[in-house]
Formats: C-alpha cells, structure tokens, sequence
C-alpha cells in the first residue's frame, strides 16, 4: 500500500500496491519493554493513542531554505522530522507502546519505493508501510518557495501515517480495506486519511509558538485544502485539521467513530 499526498492540499490518498533509491535518510531504534499493537477493531477506535493528553508545547524552529539549494532544504526537513520524532516518541511512550522513527528519503525524480511508483508531478510525499519509509520529493516548484508552510504540514501528515502504522491502525485498516468496495471502501479511506490530517493540525498547534508565522499562515493551508471522494470533502479536511489543531493530540483524532457525516 503507498499513502500519497498531493503538492497543494491536506489530502491523501490510499493505493494497494506491494526498493528503494535515496539521497539521504534517517533511521532510529525502538523502545524496550511495550504493551502489543493493537488489533482488530478496537486498533481503530480504542487505541492506546487515544488515552494520551495533548502534545507538549515545544521548539521546533524552522531553518533558513534557499530557492533552489537542495541542502538547505535538507536541513530544514531534518530539523522538521527530528520534531516530530521527539513528540511522537513521547506519545507512544504514554501509551505504552513500542515506537521507531520512520526511515526517510529524500528525491527529486520519479523513483519506485517499494509502494509502487512515485510520480514525481503527482505528489509532494508518501509514506511505504511496506518499508516504513517517508520519501519526500524535493522537485524544481518546491524548491522554489522558500517560504511556504505546505512543506511542513505535509511532512506532519505523512508522519501522522507512521504512527498510525506503529500504533496497529494501518493493519487492521488494510485488512478490512481489502474486504470493502465502492461507498464503504471509500468511506472507510477517508476516515484513515481525516485521521492523518487531525494528526498534523495537532502536531503543527505544539510547535506553533516556536516557528515565528503568524496565524495567517495556518489559515492560508485551510483554504488551499481541495476534497473528494477518497479524501473527504473539503469542509471536512478542515474541520479534522481544525480538531487536531483545538484539541492538540492524538485524543482529539478518533475518525473511526465519527458520524459518517463528518467523513463524507
């Protein structure tokens, strides 16, 4: 399976498909002694996560990047994942569960990644359950602004999929995907999706004090957000990100029991 996000939106997408080139990359070790990963049903709507309080305020500045200065922007996104390693780790620690960051690979051309094939014009990132691995597309227009802030939520959607996938969400999630069709598969992979995109707006309220952006930043990403039917409708996006950004933890994120209304 290949979680992709698209260049401009807060949306992701869901792909079965069963290598890897890199430029560079990150790797971590796992924690001792842990309670098992979840399974079955209550790995979606009774997870661990869920009973841990909101992510703690911290530092996360955002380094300089220079328009068309690959290892500036390296830096920026090493800096970046070094967060979300920190306040992940502490999630799971919380829960009780055993915790890895995920492995990392930065590119700048179409390359397979052992999810299937990572069209360099279609997405800005992905995260591989099949290797645990977030590879990032450094292309030509995202080298090119220097300011955005769609990087950085990205990059926090993206990961919020490897602590769905270490938390036991995305194996109970594949293994009822592979049953459904139609409405109900869809329904179902907008909940995996909302979830990510609750993950981020929590992950992106913890740092928020440390990045010096103003909330105009913030508002810009929830009106550049675009719907459908794999993703949910735009309403919706904004209303899971606004959550996690409220509500600033995992405990705010819980889509699987949500009213399909929220998920449509």
């Amino acid at each position: 399976m290949m979680i992709r996000i698209s260049l401009r939106a807060a949306a992701v997408m869901v792909t079965a498909v069963a290598g890897a080139l890199s430029l560079t990359g990150t790797a971590g070790a796992s924690g001792a002694s842990a309670r098992p990963v979840p399974t079955g049903p209550g790995a979606l709507t009774r997870n661990p996560l869920y009973a841990t309080g909101a992510f703690e305020s911290s530092e996360c500045t955002e380094p300089a990047r220079w328009a068309d200065d690959l290892d500036s922007y390296r830096a920026y996104l090493d800096d970046l994942l070094g967060c979300l390693d920190r306040t992940w780790r502490e999630r799971f620690r919380q829960a009780g569960l055993r915790f890895s960051p995920p492995k990392v690979r930065y590119i700048t051309k179409s390359v397979y990644t052992g999810c299937g094939q990572f069209v360099a014009s279609y997405a800005a990132a992905l995260y591989c359950p099949a290797n645990t691995t977030m590879w990032i597309m450094l292309s030509k227009e995202e080298l090119s602004d220097r300011m955005g802030f769609d990087l950085f939520t990205i990059v926090a959607h993206e990961y919020g999929h490897h602590a769905q996938d270490r938390a036991g969400i995305l194996a109970e999630f594949e293994r009822r995907f592979r049953t459904l069709s139609g409405k109900r598969a869809h329904d179902l992979n907008r909940r995996i999706e909302l979830q990510a995109d609750c993950f981020s707006g929590a992950f992106v309220r913890s740092v928020w004090n440390s990045l010096g952006r103003d909330r105009h930043d913030w508002d810009e990403q929830l009106e550049e957000v675009e719907g459908d039917m794999w993703h949910g409708k735009t309403r919706n996006i904004r209303y899971w990100l606004t959550r996690g950004w409220s509500g600033r933890g995992p405990k705010a994120c819980d889509t699987f029991s949500a009213p399909a209304s929220r998920v449509a």
